[in-house]
């Protein structure tokens, strides 16, 4: 999408400002702790490949806010200790400068991305980006987009509404705990849950274009005719190719943290 001059001006000028920050919330990539509804489809390991190679994708897309100095960016995990996250990051140079790690800590969905909005808060950044890690049509112009949404008004929630109902993206300046509480996660009812008791609370409601979490197989389906058709092995997150994966599952039992 291109950008408008005021636009690339309203970036420009938070710059000098205190940075934004961008939080990736995953799941240990390996089998049986990751993408369970799609590991029903094709296989444990299958899934966990495909969960890590979404993983590095959201990452690298998260990289150019990193380095304009746009935004920090804090990756928030469960399914493994630190030091085990610490080792599958490091050969992928994330665990540089402009990058932090912590755990999601416990409670539910809602409990978990409450923490991180807090957190951030709390340490003076401008505000919070919650950023799923299962959106393989992420680009970073969306990520940009939610950033300028954040810096207009005086109350903008900005929403990355995925198909199933959820949200891909949620950002935020300000804390209001009723966006997080007794809300059914995982249905199709959160999205517009979550922007009615935005719109009753006194936030400005922004909405970004709707993407498709990979949950379920069919989810693959639109990337790999895409592949199949045209011979891409490079414009996708690692040349996602169940072939491959289904391979991988018949040969080995665990997933290499290095992948």
């Amino acid at each position: 999408m291109p950008w408008s001059q005021s636009q690339r001006a309203g970036l420009t000028s938070f710059r000098s400002r205190p940075p934004w920050l961008v939080v990736v919330l995953s799941r240990w990539p390996a089998p049986g702790r990751c993408k369970r509804r799609l590991a029903r489809s094709i296989h444990p390991v299958a899934a966990a490949t495909i969960q890590s190679r979404l993983l590095v994708h959201v990452l690298s897309l998260t990289q150019p806010l990193v380095r304009e100095g746009l935004a920090h960016r804090r990756l928030a995990v469960t399914g493994a200790g630190l030091k085990a996250w610490r080792r599958w990051l490091a050969p992928l140079g994330y665990s540089t400068r402009g990058t932090s790690l912590g755990r999601q800590g416990g409670g539910n969905l809602g409990c978990r991305m409450a923490r991180q909005v807090r957190w951030g808060l709390a340490r003076h950044y401008r505000g919070v980006v919650l950023l799923g890690s299962d959106c393989l049509g992420l680009e970073t112009g969306d990520l940009r987009q939610a950033l300028h949404l954040l810096s207009v008004g005086e109350k903008p929630l900005v929403l990355g509404p995925a198909r199933d109902g959820g949200y891909w993206l949620m950002g935020q300046r300000c804390f209001d705990a009723g966006l997080f509480s007794d809300v059914p996660w995982g249905g199709p009812a959160v999205g517009s849950l979550t922007r009615k008791r935005a719109g009753a609370s006194g936030f400005q409601v922004h909405t970004l274009c709707s993407r498709a979490d990979v949950d379920r197989l069919e989810d693959l389906q639109p990337w790999l005719a895409v592949l199949n058709r045209n011979g891409i092995t490079s414009e996708l997150p690692a040349a996602i190719d169940l072939n491959s994966t289904y391979a991988v599952g018949r040969c080995t039992s665990a997933v290499d943290p290095g992948w």
